[in-house]
């Protein structure tokens, strides 16, 4: 909604600048010199219709962007030429009704002109993010407004009557000073605004530095041209000629077109190559020129009468002389305006080192040599490679993301130490700049200066990298323990069912029949005591041999585990093992099925705990969020099997603690994220004996 205005502005201006070309050729020719020195015509309407264009163009395209607006503001001045067209043509009819409209279009012209001018001001301040460089610059904002008010009152207290074109004659001892005060203000608002142009460019860098070099090449035509408007005429003794009014016209057009192209980012890149080429021709043309005045001066005063062709001669020749020595100085200082700290080969260098100092990482030192090599000679791109034995080469460039063109080209400078090659660092120059000798030297001396950077980044990158492979190795380990452990605890459960399913149903039922052999009649007696005695040592080792066979089948795998849960696989072995045993249950183990390997290796943590820790034991089981803690603990425990433990443990993803004091010792089993698997069945823990556990 807010681009319509900007583009209304647009219009008036356009509209403006067709009445001030009719006005201005009713008055007289529009082809005199006194038109085009004077009044501007027609460069100065066309860059009030540039200033509303360009406003437009970045208003549309950053509607909040305070730059545009103040174009558009800016272009008003085409207003106020058509206003004091309208003023010395209606003046100069002879028509006392058209010399009073006159009279006030040249009083209203200042109360437009002035703020219209102080936003062009605002736009050098404000440049070219649309923000002040700090707070402490809020200031020449304050005495560019202050000023603007200043003279809008001083013209509001002149009549109107009282104004002709570049005069004014109040008859109140108030308005001068106001007029004399409000342009000071400004003018001190506009030497503030030059001012931060340059120090936005000391600190600036990259794209940021080309807007402002396409910003403060604007103000400086303006300069140039205010300067030419005002001395030539003092050297010549002419005023009003075309030719010393050309400069400052054509900056006023300039100033829309370069603060726009600063502003949209629009082909940036070459304006920094530009700025150096006219600084180093406007420096050399004045040294020559200068050098040139001097000596046919000097020689003239010497030798009075002689003949003008000699001393012009022996002037080319010292000035062709004494330039050469003068021009890596002119270069230097034209490399500084433009290229910025990038120009000054060991402030990069010693900037270079202090961030190789802080960047030992290989991640962040590949980068930072980048960014330090680009930086050093403005290159558009630099890429770093270090190579890495038995690995991948570790790459960076700067700026990261922007893809390099095929055909660009490029210069690669090896990275050597002790005589190795550990890498390489490319830059790619823009168009238009190629390396110079002491830029090469520079990145050279960044080469060296990086060797052993390189090898300490590529030591680290090795020690990762077998790092990585102990680390993968111990992964391995671990998982193979694991499997091993598993595979362990398949074959004994595959044993289990075995020796549960093909070796117990035999043996079972060989009790009762040897005590159906040794009944006789039908009242079970033995009349002659025979058989009795030879068949009760078979019974008894019948069963000796099925307790056997249930402790064998329990210890190899409990199938109570997998089928009722840990804590009644628990309570069974304690059963059978006698002894002064007890578990405690917390309320979030009760009831809860864990994961297999977490069930599996905690009961044999606790089976192999209290076959050697002395009465009394305590086996603790609880669930802490989603952990599971086994705590055994009983009397010392010299013979206990830790390691076995820690092998079972950690192969369920566990830890193992140990801990004596006062004559206890305490094993302590964590079991990270179990899953709950259902919930418990709660199977009868008042069986007991052992046939209760008994594998059918």
């Amino acid at each position: 909604m807010r681009a319509p205005f900007a583009w209304a502005v647009l219009g008036v201006v356009l509209v403006a600048s067709v009445l001030d070309t009719v006005f201005t050729a009713a008055h007289g020719s529009l082809w005199t010199e006194a038109t085009w020195a004077e009044h501007g015509w027609p460069l100065a309407p066309l860059a009030g219709v540039g200033c509303a264009l360009m406003g437009a163009l970045i208003v549309r395209r950053h509607p909040a962007h305070p730059i545009g607006w103040l174009l558009s503001v800016a272009s008003l001045l085409a207003v106020t030429l058509a206003a004091d067209a309208y003023g010395i043509w209606a003046l100069d009819s002879g028509d006392p009704g058209r010399e009073v409209s006159g009279h006030l279009a040249l009083w209203a012209a200042p109360l437009l002109g002035w703020p219209a001018f102080a936003a062009l001001v605002l736009v050098f301040l404000l440049a070219p993010d649309g923000r002040l460089p700090s707070r402490r610059w809020r200031w020449a904002v304050w005495f560019t407004g202050a000023g603007v008010a200043l003279h809008t009152l001083g013209t509001l207290t002149t009549p109107p009557g009282d104004f002709i074109y570049g005069q004014r004659d109040s008859s109140r001892a108030i308005t001068e000073p106001l007029l004399t005060v409000g342009w000071m203000l400004v003018a001190v608002g506009l030497i503030a605004s030059a001012v931060s142009l340059v120090v936005r460019l000391r600190r600036s860098r990259d794209d940021v530095r080309r807007q402002l070099l396409w910003v403060a090449s604007a103000a400086a035509l303006l300069a140039v041209g205010v300067v030419v408007i005002l001395v030539v005429p003092r050297l010549t003794g002419v005023e009003g000629t075309w030719l010393a009014a050309l400069p400052l016209r054509v900056a006023q057009v300039a100033v829309p077109l370069c603060v726009a192209v600063a502003v949209l980012r629009h082909r940036l890149l070459e304006i920094d190559v530009i700025v150096n080429r006219a600084v180093v021709l406007a420096i050399a043309t004045v040294l020559v020129a200068a050098g040139y005045v001097l000596v046919v001066v000097a020689v003239g005063l010497a030798v009075e009468g002689t003949n003008g062709f000699w001393p012009s001669v022996l002037a080319t020749a010292v000035v062709a002389l004494a330039f050469q020595p003068l021009r890596s100085w002119v270069v230097r200082v034209a490399d500084r305006l433009a290229y910025g700290t990038a120009a000054a080969p060991y402030e990069a260098l010693t900037d270079f080192s202090r961030r190789l100092g802080t960047s030992p990482d290989p991640a962040s030192l590949l980068p930072a040599v980048a960014e330090a090599a680009a930086r050093a000679v403005n290159a558009t791109r630099a890429s770093v490679v270090l190579h890495v034995a038995g690995g991948a080469d570790q790459t960076a460039s700067w700026p990261p993301g922007r893809a390099t063109a095929p055909d660009a080209p490029g210069l690669q400078l090896p990275v050597m130490h002790h005589g190795e090659r550990l890498g390489s660092i490319t830059v790619t120059m823009p168009t238009g700049h190629p390396m110079r000798r002491r830029e090469h030297q520079l990145l050279t001396d960044l080469a060296d200066q990086a060797g052993l950077a390189f090898r300490n980044a590529r030591l680290t990158v090795e020690l990762s990298g077998q790092v990585q492979q102990l680390g993968e190795r111990t992964r391995e380990l671990s998982g193979s323990r694991r499997r091993l452990i598993n595979a362990g605890d398949a074959e004994r459960s595959r044993l289990e069912r075995a020796i549960a399913g093909q070796v117990l149903p035999h043996l079972q039922p060989l009790p009762e029949r040897l005590r159906q052999l040794s009944v006789v009649d039908g009242q079970g007696t033995d009349p002659d005591g025979a058989l009795g005695p030879s068949l009760d040592p078979m019974v008894g080792a019948v069963n000796a041999a099925l307790e056997s066979l249930r402790e064998i089948t329990r210890g190899v795998f409990p199938a109570q585990l997998a089928r009722s849960g840990l804590p009644t696989a628990l309570q069974s072995l304690f059963t059978r093992t006698g002894g002064s045993r007890r578990l405690v249950l917390d309320g979030h183990a009760d009831g809860r099925r864990f994961d297999p390997r977490v069930e599996a290796a905690a009961y044999f943590c606790v089976a192999e705990a209290t076959r050697d820790l002395g009465d009394p034991v305590r086996v603790a089981l609880s669930a802490v969020g989603d952990e599971l803690l086994v705590a055994v603990t009983g009397g010392d425990g010299g013979q206990l099997p830790l390691s076995h433990i820690r092998d079972r443990v950690e192969a369920a993803g566990g830890t193992v603690s140990l801990a004596n004091e006062e004559g206890l010792t305490s094993v302590e089993a964590r079991f990270p994220r179990p899953r709950q698997l259902v919930a418990a069945v709660h199977a009868s823990r008042s069986r007991s004996g052992p046939k209760a556990d008994l594998v059918t």
